[in-house]
Parts: C-alpha cells; sequence; structure tokens
C-alpha cells in the first residue's frame, strides 16, 4: 500500500538530522499484564455488562457486545452510548478465554475494560479487562511530559557488519540497527514521539519510532485510517495487526522510496522504516526484515 506523503509526514521530519537493558519482550501480548500497567497506558476505561461475543471473518475477528456502559475515565472525550461492539484488540492477552466454556462463563457479567480510541471515526478497542468488583487501579489524569531532545545513543558495542543493539532513551523498545545512530525525543502537536535513526555505509537510513497514544494521535491515525483501506498489505507481526507500506520521502540528496511497517499496540504506535538509497536499494531490502524482526518491547 502507498502512502500519500501528507500523512507520512510526521515520520519523514525524522529523516533529517537534529542539531544494560530492560525486560525485553518479542510479543505485543506481553506488553500488558496488570491491570495498573492496563490503566497507565488507555486511552479510556469503562465498565459495562457482556452481553454477547461474537466471531466473524477469515481470520475469527472477535467483538464483545455490551450493555449498560459506563465510562469511567477518557483522555479525550467522545459521545456516550449504552450499548456497544467492542473489538478485541490484537494483542489482548489471551483470547482463547472468549471461546468455549470460558466464553460462555463472561456473559452476563459486569467487567471492567481498558482500551484504546481509534481513530478516523472507528471507535474502540479493548487491550485488557477485568471483573468489575476487583479494585480499580489508578488512572493518570496527566502522562508524563516530555521535550524535544537528542539523546546520547544507548547502543551495545556493534559486531563486525557494523550493527548493534539500540535503546531508546524515553522510548519503551530497542532495536538493532547500524551507526551512527540517533536518539531523539520530539514533540508532535502535544504527543511524544521516540525515534532511533540509523544509517549504513550505502546510506540506507533505518527508522524506527514510536508515538504515545493521546488525542489527534497523528501516527495513530495514519495507521487506523490505511489500515481500512482496501489495498491494504496486512499482516501479523509480533502478535499484532501491522501494515505494510512505501511512500516516498524528500531529502537533502533528493527523493527517496520508503518502505515501512506500522503497527498499533497498547499505549501508543510503532513505525519501522528502511528508506535506500536508489543505487543500493536491493541490497537495503534484504537487511528490511532482519530489521523489523529485531524490535523488542521493553
Amino acid at each position: 500500500m502507498v502512502l500519500k506523503i501528507a500523512r507520512i509526514c510526521f515520520v519523514t521530519t525524522f529523516l533529517l538530522p537534529l542539531s544494560a537493558f530492560a525486560t525485553a519482550h518479542d510479543n505485543c501480548t506481553s506488553i500488558v499484564a496488570s491491570a495498573q500497567e492496563a490503566a497507565d497506558k488507555a486511552d479510556w476505561i469503562l465498565e459495562a455488562d457482556v452481553a454477547d461475543i461474537m466471531r466473524f471473518g477469515p481470520d475469527n475477528h472477535i467483538e464483545i457486545s455490551i450493555e449498560k456502559a459506563t465510562m469511567l475515565h477518557e483522555r479525550q472525550k467522545s459521545p456516550r452510548f449504552f450499548t456497544a461492539a467492542l473489538p478485541v484488540d490484537s494483542c489482548f492477552p489471551d483470547s482463547k478465554g472468549f471461546v468455549g466454556k470460558a466464553g460462555s462463563q463472561l456473559i452476563g457479567k459486569r467487567m471492567r475494560f481498558f482500551g484504546t480510541r481509534l481513530e478516523a471515526g472507528r471507535g474502540r478497542a479493548f487491550f485488557f479487562m477485568q471483573p468489575a468488583e476487583q479494585a480499580m487501579p489508578v488512572w493518570q489524569q496527566s502522562p508524563k511530559r516530555y521535550v524535544t531532545a537528542k539523546h546520547a545513543p544507548n547502543a551495545a558495542r556493534p559486531g563486525a557488519d557494523g550493527w548493534s543493539r539500540v535503546r531508546s532513551t524515553d522510548g519503551p523498545f530497542s532495536i538493532e540497527m547500524p551507526g551512527p545512530v540517533d536518539d531523539i525525543t520530539r514533540m508532535e502537536n502535544g504527543q511524544p514521539g521516540f525515534m532511533l535513526r540509523g544509517v549504513d555505509k550505502q546510506g540506507t537510513v533505518f527508522m524506527a519510532v514510536f508515538e504515545r497514544s493521546g488525542p489527534d494521535s497523528q501516527m495513530g491515525g495514519t495507521f487506523d485510517d490505511s489500515i481500512s483501506q482496501p489495498d491494504a498489505k496486512k499482516r501479523m507481526f509480533k502478535g499484532a495487526q501491522a501494515l505494510d507500506t512505501t511512500g516516498k520521502a524528500t531529502t537533502p540528496d533528493g527523493t527517496r522510496l520508503t518502505y515501512g511497517l506500522w503497527f498499533r499496540v497498547p499505549g501508543g504506535t510503532y513505525m519501522l522504516g528502511v528508506v535506500p538509497m536508489k543505487a543500493h536499494e536491493a541490497e537495503a531490502l534484504k537487511l528490511k526484515e532482519r530489521f523489523f524482526n529485531s524490535l523488542v518491547f521493553e
């Protein structure tokens, strides 16, 4: 799928240079392990009675039909509702709990749902739930604030090929890439973005960007809008529904093609990108999947 340049402006601004690791998780279902972690990453928290559990489509997509809904917290105000169908996020830690006997035991129970606000009018999806009678976690009314900054790279010793594992100073991830590497925190329309940017000897740019979820998230909006298009090239990546993209970016040496992988997780949106020089495109694309798959959540 080709993204319009206007939709990737947030990411392409990172193409221009700006004047000991935590426990790693290989799958996005490990990102949220408790109600408190869910509350820290959620755009909203609501309680409702489970009316039905529905599975449909070639991928057995699951939605939970709810009624008597009460919104407890949300970061961006939205219209109130009484009944709804809530999609289960692909990063939900145990979707087996919605099938068979386990699923039938949920019908009629009042549950507390933690979720993501989808952009482009696509509603909500939830990534964690607990019985409503359990203790309510603390809701952070004012999430941590960041300032635009360039950090000293936190990188392991490079291997023989010049690649090293680099950890984002403020972002919740690490990844392998060639040096030299820029480690940048950037504020964009109130939502912080965290970027690692490396360049190899052939001039190919490797980027890993994470933007926190929040009101009018640009990367979240790009993903939610693009994944619903008829020509969207979808795949599963580390447990998350992901989108392969191609696009164009204007750089000091001219226009380059960009090859991206976009996906949303509880708490934000990732974009992994490879931007080769035209003369070295074939060599760069051989490294693309190695780069993507080296991402770990921390």
